[in-house]
Order: C-alpha cells, then structure tokens, then sequence
C-alpha cells in the first residue's frame, strides 16, 4: 500500500493548537474516598472520575475507617 505525500501546508492547517494552561475540565479529588476492592485493586466509587489503587494479590480489604481510609489485612493471617 502506497501512502500518499502529505501536503505540508495542508498538514499544519487541519491541526488545532491546544493551550493546557486553560483545560476545558478541572477535577477537584474529594478529601475523602469511598474505597471497593475489586480484584487487587482498591476502586474509588466517591469520585465523578474512576481511580484506583493496586493494592496487589497479598492483601484483602476488610474494611474502612472512620475517615474513609481503607483497612486491609494480609491474606495469609486471614488464614487463607
């Protein structure tokens, strides 16, 4: 397959300058998170936009404490 020359000119008018000082969205994280462990990782379920922790296969979520933080124990003192 034969690619077609590009057109310098046409090239550098069909490109649009993006200014990252200015974004169009700005996410603010909340203080606080409400954690869910899925698989090994921690998924944030609080915030507009997902994000995670690994938190990798030797521990297992149990729980959370009074600020939101996680509480995780090794699977191996589970007993399992």
């Amino acid at each position: 397959m034969r690619r077609r020359p590009v057109n310098q000119e046409e090239h550098e008018e069909e490109q649009d300058t993006l200014d990252f000082t200015k974004p169009d969205y700005v996410f603010l994280p909340k203080g606080n998170h409400f954690y869910r462990q899925q698989g090994y990782y921690l998924v944030c379920k609080s915030c507009e936009i997902t994000h995670a922790v690994w938190i990798g296969p030797d521990y297992l979520m149990v729980g959370c404490k009074e600020d939101g933080s996680p509480v995780l124990k090794k699977r191996k003192e589970l007993g399992q």
